[in-house]
């Protein structure tokens, strides 16, 4: 009996993120994939990465020899409407402005196109959201927004 084996490769391209398969996710839990995916990114440039329970903030980027970064992870599902990522303050109180002592780095993440941008969050000081255009949001470096946002 002779086995074939085929050597052909297929084009099949996969899609990472796919918008019905996490329509029964509520915020909390898009948020959770979204600090994950920038954990694993971070991870990727050779960072180490915690994600905490800190109050303004996700994770902790330990940077040596500098102090550790404290970075909030604000996530979109889908690309449906503008890219506006609500930074404002008090679910169960009165709304306040963002303060920037909260957090050092902002990731700004769209899970539909897998990508993200990071923002120095001094820059959003007194403000309630951070609008990111889409075509320029889809085609910045992470990498390079990375170190951009921590100089």
């Amino acid at each position: 009996m002779t086995t074939t084996i085929s050597t052909q490769k297929t084009n099949t391209a996969y899609k990472l993120y796919k918008s019905d398969r996490m329509e029964n996710l509520d915020a909390t839990q898009i948020g959770e994939v979204g600090e994950h995916f920038v954990t694993s990114v971070l991870g990727g440039f050779g960072l180490e990465v915690f994600k905490t329970n800190g109050k303004g903030y996700d994770l902790i980027v330990m940077n040596e020899p500098k102090a550790p970064i404290r970075v909030d992870v604000k996530t979109k599902s889908s690309l449906e409407g503008q890219r506006i990522y609500n930074i404002k303050k008090g679910k169960k109180t009165n709304y306040r402005d963002f303060d920037p002592q909260a957090c050092d780095i902002f990731a700004l993440v769209c899970l539909e196109d897998l990508s993200i941008s990071f923002h120095r969050s001094e820059d959003y000081a007194g403000k309630r959201s951070i609008y990111v255009n889409a075509n320029e949001h889809s085609t910045t470096d992470p990498y390079e927004s990375w170190v951009a946002a921590t100089r």
